[in-house]
């Protein structure tokens, strides 16, 4: 198979999850257009793009019959909130969080209720007795479509939730007698993922540091806490944390020597197998353990792929070219997952792996082994760069320092003390507790130079780029990790420095933005003139402890490159929405916080709404009332923020307003509006 065949192939995966509707004569037209497009070249004897289109119409023939599936098969909006009896056999290790157990379940709903079998990710506060995964219940729970919130920046949830199969969200009522376990069930393989994890949270005194041993051991991550996230993301490192193909490879070189080192203790064996094919089918398998046991991600199961290629092409005594295995991993994976594009790491991984083999397939042999960890290293950093961007939004400049030394660290310390700690377990447990103890402590004394590392200003850089800034980043970078001369390569690099300031341009001086933020139950939004930015409300409300200003509106201030808030103005002031305050604080410089009421002991420039009755800001006009109503005047137009909000984000997620006072002309765009489902909205 060629590299072409394989991108083709994911040219169509791609081209299944647009949001034409109706769907169903969308996914007809493509596949007539491409079947005509194929049968054209194939009678005018054009073989390669005959079987190009062959490729591009099996790929997205895959995506789309799961895609057509999927949607149907999602709870409807219309019967949001409604209570129903399930049969529930719960999917993954529940995970006891700030507001109840959280989990995946398999629900089987009456069909006299209406229901069909469905997928749903279940809350259940304070449950006793605590559910185990495999074990099967019948419970009472509240159910609800699976839409989040949509906002220019962050995380797009329903693109997540649908990746992983979730057709519903729902809770658990608790204090009810209905709520019976019926059945232990049979999931031994995650069963046994919960015990390690548990004898490691008993075993390691520091929770946070057996939280990362549970990671990296068993790949349960619900255990980290959100500072450690916080940091790993901060300074890029967060590839280290989940197990990634590079664990499962090193599991495998590691399976591989000690197969050979055994091969002499093989008796019968050496009829059947030879010393190399005896250590490749012993490694494989050890590999393929290790990534069932940490729950199959996409970049463990493109490892797999890669390993049971380059194994199978050694035993036809075929070349063991890099570029065939690349390829056949990409189909392979999606064929097994139809969704797995969807899914950040898969490009994150394969893009790596492309980058590795562009840099180190030219140079090997060709200077020192650090040198050539150093050239690796530093393609992989620079290839990922739009990745991280397109998908998260940040690119971390810290990790051009930290993962010089933190991949060493985890690579050829901390994964293969936990991988030998958590092999030994069954057999002398007693052993592998010091071996975890032993990578509590390098967690211990790693940690604090992560801290300072995420806490440097510019560790974590926010972007919003336009359009055009992709059409140069994607070739400059591909030049750049190119084996071309040295001189384009840098040219390359250095035209990547603007497009770092490359943001959103200001509102002209007669124009006004508004940007009401998709916070759920709490109120936010920001006001941009010329000269004045104004926070209207935190997002925050009961529950969120500052989340919702953390994790939405202060990205979006860093994307647009706002660094000082003139005003905030907090219609409500109790301790979430204080919290919300101090991460804004704590993030941008802030001139003036508005209250309804006194705040002992609260931040600097407090000053109460009764106070600041009206002011005018280019061609807007603010009043305010006594409890921090604000109401708002552009020309004609009129605005209010109040207490409840005015704008509805439940349906049409964030809206962005920019308002002309000399024309009197108002743009709106809702998330919503032309919304490329499932992928992220541009708002």
């Amino acid at each position: 198979m060629t590299l072409a065949t394989a991108l083709a192939f994911l040219c169509g995966a791609l081209l299944a999850f647009a949001p034409v509707q109706p769907y169903g004569a969308f996914a007809g037209m493509v596949t007539l257009a491409v079947a005509s497009g194929a049968a054209f070249a194939w009678s005018r004897d054009c073989t390669r793009a005959a079987s190009m289109a062959a490729a591009l119409l099996t790929g997205f023939a895959c995506a789309a019959v799961h895609t057509s599936a999927a949607m149907a098969a999602r709870w409807p909006v219309t019967r949001d909130g409604e209570r129903v009896l399930v049969e529930a056999r719960i999917l993954t290790i529940p995970v006891a969080g700030e507001f109840g157990t959280t989990f995946d379940a398999a629900l089987v709903i009456d069909p006299r209720a209406g229901g069909a079998p469905l997928a749903a990710r279940l809350v259940w506060a304070h449950p006793y007795p605590a559910p185990q995964v495999g074990e099967i219940w019948r419970l009472v729970v509240r159910l609800r479509a699976p839409r989040g919130a949509l906002n220019p920046v962050g995380p797009d949830m329903e693109r997540v939730w649908f990746r992983e199969g979730i057709d519903a969200l729902g809770s658990v009522l608790p204090w009810t007698a209905l709520n019976a376990r019926l059945e232990e069930g049979t999931a031994p393989l995650d069963r046994l993922r919960a015990r390690i994890a548990r004898h490691i949270a008993a075993t390691v005194p520091d929770r946070d540091a057996a939280a990362l041993l549970a990671a990296l051991a068993v790949g349960v991550t619900g255990e980290l806490a959100r500072e450690q996230w916080r940091v790993f993301n901060a300074t890029g490192t967060t590839h280290l944390v989940a197990i990634s193909g590079m664990h499962v490879t090193l599991f495998a070189v590691l399976a591989i020597a000690a197969a050979r080192r055994i091969w002499p203790l093989a008796g019968r064996l050496h009829e059947w197998l030879s010393r190399e094919s005896f250590a490749a089918v012993l490694g494989i398998a050890a590999a393929f353990g290790y990534a069932l046991l940490a729950g199959l991600s996409v970049p463990t199961r493109r490892t797999l792929v890669m390993l049971i290629a380059w194994r199978l092409a050694c035993a036809g005594a075929r070349a063991q070219g890099l570029l065939q295995a690349f390829a056949i991993a990409i189909v392979v994976v999606i064929v097994l997952d139809p969704f797995a594009p969807l899914a950040s790491g898969f490009w994150l991984s394969f893009v790596a792996v492309a980058a590795i083999m562009v840099t180190a397939g030219a140079r090997i042999g060709r200077t020192h082994w650090w040198q050539e960890a150093t050239q690796v290293q530093l393609a992989v950093t620079i290839a990922l760069v739009p990745v991280t961007l397109a998908a998260f939004g940040t690119v971390s400049l810290a990790s051009l320092v930290v993962n010089v030394f933190a991949i060493p660290l985890f690579t050829l310390l901390l994964v293969p003390l936990t991988l030998a700690s958590t092999a030994i377990l069954a057999v002398a447990p007693s052993i592998a507790d010091i071996g975890f103890a032993a990578g509590a402590r390098l967690y211990a004394l790693a940690w604090p130079w992560l801290e300072a590392a995420a806490a440097w200003p510019q560790a974590l850089v926010t972007l919003s780029p336009p359009l055009w800034v992709w059409l140069v980043m994607v070739p400059a970078v591909g030049i750049a990790i190119l084996p071309w001369p040295g001189r384009l390569r840098a040219t390359a690099m250095a035209a990547l420095i603007p497009l770092l300031g490359a943001g959103p341009i200001a509102p002209a001086p007669s124009q006004v933005a508004i940007m009401v933020f998709d916070v759920g139950r709490g109120q936010a939004a920001v006001i941009r003139t010329r000269r004045e930015v104004i926070v209207f409300g935190t997002g925050d409300s009961f529950g969120t402890n500052g989340r919702r200003m953390a994790r939405v509106v202060v990205p979006w201030l860093r994307s647009q490159h706002i660094t000082r808030v003139d005003r905030l103005v907090m219609p409500h002031l109790r301790g979430d929405h204080a919290s919300g305050a101090a991460e804004l604080v704590a993030a941008i410089a802030v001139e003036e916080i508005l209250v309804p009421r006194p705040w002992p002991g609260g931040p600097e420039h407090v000053a109460l709404c009764a106070d600041t009755s009206a002011w005018t800001s280019g061609p807007a006009r603010f009043t305010m009332t006594a409890d921090c109503d604000l109401s708002l005047s552009i020309g004609p137009r009129q605005f209010a923020f109040a207490r409840p909000a005015r704008f509805d984000t439940a349906r049409g997620g964030a809206i962005s307003l920019m308002i002309d006072a000399a024309s009197g002309d108002m743009v709106q765009w809702a998330a919503r509006d032309g919304y490329p489902w499932p992928w992220r909205a541009p708002v």
